[in-house]
């Protein structure tokens, strides 16, 4: 009698289960087939997410007005990114190391902001307490590069044009877990006694910068030229923020720059948009040798590789922007977008013009310069 009962019991249930329609099967099946097909076929993979990208709208760069005090800017990017933070955390800061060394490098980056300035800290403090995202781990996403965690490749083109001098960027990356392009951020800092009010780009959980100009003209971008051993005594692109922060001229930038504690190799290309002045240091390893670069007939441009003194030959980038001579904000996007300057891996593209108080940037689809640069004001 009980084995009947259970019998029914079962039967009720399979009889109470949905059954997966036919068509919907038949679908599933047609979908894994062309998927596997699209993967098989060389460069495929990359016309289907071209395609798809190029059938939704292209998300505009995020903004967003910080306070001068550390921790209050760190509570407002937490609070307006909180699920991008989490994003990033998630997808991509997790995959620096593997499951085991991951612990190891929370602990590296943890002891890294110890012997730092306590601002920094503060900031990252009221970051995760707004966005949930643990404070070890928001410092480890500030000074990974600088670990040796990451590669990625850029290219810098700073010209004294027609109205002024035009200071460029590609920031040519991973695309962040393949959200990056969703991600550009315009962050907007305010002044306050000893720093100075700025304009910088990143992206959500980064207190330092990938490109920054400071109220008085003077702008900075950086171009990795090798990987980091994992000395570090100051995370780059915080080291860049704080540079357009305290330096009002070119020439402190540059003694600050001298001067950096032993740490990753870098490029940082430099310009003072009053003066017209311009250079690039170079850091080829970790130390604290540093070259410095001076343009050429107006004109300077960096790659992921150490030029020392040279300034020309073999770099296609400075082959180009000579042929080129670009003289206007339209010329210099022309090169920025050039096929032989734009990796496909381009997510933003950006051109400081300080003298006519704006800035162009492309953002939102990869690569990003391959589209519109939208204009947008400084100061």
């Amino acid at each position: 009698m009980e084995n009947t009962e259970k019998t029914e019991s079962l039967k009720t249930k399979k009889q109470g289960r949905k059954k997966i329609p036919r068509w919907r099967i038949v679908l599933y099946i047609v979908i894994f087939l062309i998927l596997g097909i699209i993967a098989l076929i060389p460069g495929g993979t990359a016309a289907f997410r071209a395609k798809v990208m190029s059938l939704l709208p292209v998300p505009r760069p995020h903004e967003l007005h910080l306070s001068p005090d550390p921790e209050t800017r760190g509570r407002e990017q937490g609070e307006k990114f909180r699920w991008q933070i989490t994003f990033l955390d998630k997808l991509y800061i997790r995959y620096f190391a593997s499951r085991e060394k991951f612990p190891y490098y929370l602990e590296r980056a943890a002891e890294l902001f110890r012997d730092m300035d306590p601002r920094w800290t503060a900031e990252l403090k009221g970051m995760a307490e707004t966005s949930g995202v643990n404070l070890k781990t928001l410092m480890l996403g500030n000074s990974f590069l600088d670990m040796g965690l990451n590669a990625s490749g850029c290219r810098q083109i700073i010209v004294n044009g027609n109205g002024g001098l035009l200071h460029s960027h590609n920031l040519d990356w991973d695309n962040l877990g393949g959200i990056g392009n969703y991600l550009v951020t315009i962050f907007r800092s305010s002044p306050q006694p000893g720093r100075y009010r700025t304009v910088h780009l990143g992206f959500p959980g980064m207190i330092g910068v990938l490109d920054i100009i400071n109220e008085h003209g003077i702008a900075l971008s950086f171009d990795q030229v090798g990987i980091s051993n994992g000395k570090t005594g100051l995370p780059v692109f915080i080291a860049m923020r704080d540079i357009a922060e305290t330096c009002d001229t070119f020439e402190k930038a540059e003694n600050y720059i001298r001067n950096m504690p032993e740490g990753m190799p870098f490029c940082i290309g430099v310009s003072d948009a009053k003066n017209g002045t311009m250079a690039v240091f170079e850091r080829e390893f970790n130390d604290s040798k540093v070259f410095k670069r001076l343009p050429v007939n107006g004109i300077l441009t960096a790659d992921n590789s150490v030029w020392g003194t040279r300034n020309t030959k073999h770099h296609t980038v400075d082959l180009l922007a000579r042929e080129k001579n670009p003289l206007t904000p339209s010329d210099v996007q022309d090169l920025l977008r050039h096929p032989k300057i734009m990796l496909g891996c381009n997510i933003y593209s950006l051109i400081f013009d300080y003298r006519n108080n704006c800035f162009y940037l492309a953002s939102g689809s990869v690569p990003a310069a391959e589209g519109e640069f939208r204009k947008f004001p400084l100061f």
